[in-house]
């Protein structure tokens, strides 16, 4: 199948990060590059994807929009199926290719590659506590604190080593993550960012906006819910939810800016909740007025 030519979606915005992953498809590269292209609004800085086939693991990332960056012989390169994606907007660490996404490391024999939507808030104090005790990163990103955490405590396992990673860090965050015969997602506690399966033809699918399901035709089953992991392998779907539930906090700016108008989350559809709050605000506010201009241009839909 030959690649469109796709110009990007809303060049001018600038927002949170947009992550992807596809499990057990033959052509998985290539649906994550369209889930990404479908995320392009969440993150503009660079874009990356990790693609396993079991064996080898490989990953191609760079600055730039995903239809600058993926042209069809480099997904032909990226052999595999299973594969996760990113798109960022860098809330912390500089806009720098060592900070873009999927962001890999090969740790006794197996790697592990993480792409992570969100904040940590007391990244920089584990980061600190982690270099005391011997750790070396390689770039300024909160999300490489979470491949050590979770390095220390593998010997117990995939499963142990994710809950005290998950468990120790604080913030919002979405995330997926891949071994050479795993992806992962999961939620901070609270459900701040958004992160949905889905499923292609039998093939499970995590994204961040149900928009990305759209654009590959695959059918919406279910959000991850605040502070589940899911692990997909050949044995199907796994739910972990180690946590002690507290109170959902959704990001209202997923609403108001960072998500597409088509996209439904929170159990919510987006244009929907756009169109509400602007009756709720006429009423609040009442004006008489011939038209209604959005300003800044940037969050214009």
């Amino acid at each position: 199948m030959k690649l469109p030519h796709l110009a990007p979606f809303f060049p001018s915005r600038r927002e949170e990060c947009g992550i992807f992953g596809v499990f057990d498809h033959p052509d998985a590269a290539k649906l994550v590059y369209f889930g990404l292209y479908a995320l392009q609004h969440r993150g503009q800085e660079s874009a990356g994807i990790t693609v396993s086939d079991g064996c080898t693991v490989r990953t191609f990332k760079h600055m730039g929009l995903v239809y600058e960056i993926f042209k069809e012989d480099t997904l032909k390169a990226l052999t595999g199926h299973l594969a996760i994606g990113h798109v960022r907007y860098s809330t912390t660490g500089s806009s720098l290719l060592a900070n873009a996404q999927p962001f890999v490391v090969h740790h006794k024999d197996e790697y592990y590659a993480v792409a992570h939507n969100g904040n940590l808030v007391n990244a920089p104090q584990l980061r600190r506590e982690l270099e005391r005790d011997g750790c070396i990163f390689q770039s300024t990103m909160d999300t490489e604190v979470i491949v050590h955490l979770m390095a220390r405590q593998l010997k117990y396992g995939l499963e142990e080593a994710l809950i005290h990673a998950l468990g120790a860090i604080r913030g919002a965050y979405s995330l997926v993550m891949c071994t050479r015969d795993t992806l992962i997602g999961a939620r901070d506690p609270r459900g701040f960012r958004p992160l949905c399966i889905g499923q292609v033809n039998g093939h499970y699918v995590l994204a961040s906006e149900t928009c990305a399901l759209d654009l590959i035709e695959a059918v919406y089953l279910r959000d991850v819910e605040p502070g589940e992991i899911v692990l997909i392998d050949k044995h199907g779907l796994r739910s972990l939810k180690p946590f002690p539930q507290v109170r959902p906090a959704y990001c209202i700016f997923e609403f108001v800016y960072f998500a597409r108008p088509d996209s439904n989350i929170f159990g919510q559809n987006v244009y929907r909740c756009r169109k509400r709050l602007g009756h709720l605000m006429a009423r609040e506010h009442p004006t008489v007025g011939d038209m209604v201009l959005p300003f800044p241009d940037s969050g214009n839909y």
